[in-house]
């Protein structure tokens, strides 16, 4: 969302006296320009409600998430929270804060924002060299994933079950619309994949929707 929408969109949640719930973690990640400032970080009028996980941007297993409240809901997330458990390990979350306060964070968010890129960009190339046009490449400007649309072909469920087969993860795009009007295609990660071992997996994907083509045919 550019910036003069996300401007829009904190106008109207003033305007309507409501929240909005903002995960905004893929922003830390754009490859094609700067990062641009979160729906929180522009809100004046304390209506964005901003959750996130270190387990993201981190590792999984540390399971700390957070949440950046307006003044006026603290009290109630406070509840919340006491009545669900009694939080996270306090060493844990003295060491990352002590992490982020020496800006440790920060440095690592840049060297995996230049890795990620390097892998992103190599998957970009491999689609293009190797599908053309068999799908289109959409999504790959931020995050850890991106899409490839593949109008005119069997199902993307199927074309995801192939692929697993052959020891490739992915999956169906179609899964991830509501309603009638799903697209076809592929979901895309590459956070954990080595930039060698891309063209290879590609050169699979390839051989897989060519074997779709074939079946159907």
């Amino acid at each position: 969302m550019s910036a003069s929408r996300r401007l829009q969109l904190l106008q109207w949640a003033q305007e309507n006296g409501s929240w909005i719930i903002e995960d905004d973690y893929d922003s830390e990640y754009r490859y094609e320009s700067a990062p641009i400032s979160s729906l929180q970080g522009l809100d004046n009028n304390e209506r964005v409600i901003y959750i996130g996980t270190f387990s993201k941007v981190l590792f999984p297993s540390l399971r700390i998430g957070y949440v950046v409240v307006p003044r006026d809901l603290l009290g109630h997330f406070v509840a919340i929270r006491r009545a669900t458990d009694l939080g996270s390990p306090a060493l844990t979350q003295e060491v990352l804060a002590e992490f982020i306060n020496e800006g440790h964070f920060e440095r690592h968010i840049r060297r995996m924002r230049v890795l990620y890129k390097e892998r992103r960009s190599v998957l970009v190339d491999s689609l293009k060299r190797e599908l053309d046009v068999a799908g289109e490449v959409t999504g790959a400007e931020a995050g850890l994933h991106l899409t490839l649309t593949l109008p005119g072909l069997e199902s993307d469920y199927d074309i995801a079950r192939r692929a697993a087969s052959q020891n490739l993860w992915m999956w169906p795009l179609s899964s991830a619309y509501s309603g009638g009007s799903a697209q076809n295609g592929l979901i895309l990660g590459f956070g954990s994949t080595q930039p060698a071992d891309i063209p290879a997996a590609v050169r699979k994907i390839r051989g897989v929707l060519l074997s779709a083509g074939s079946s159907r045919a």
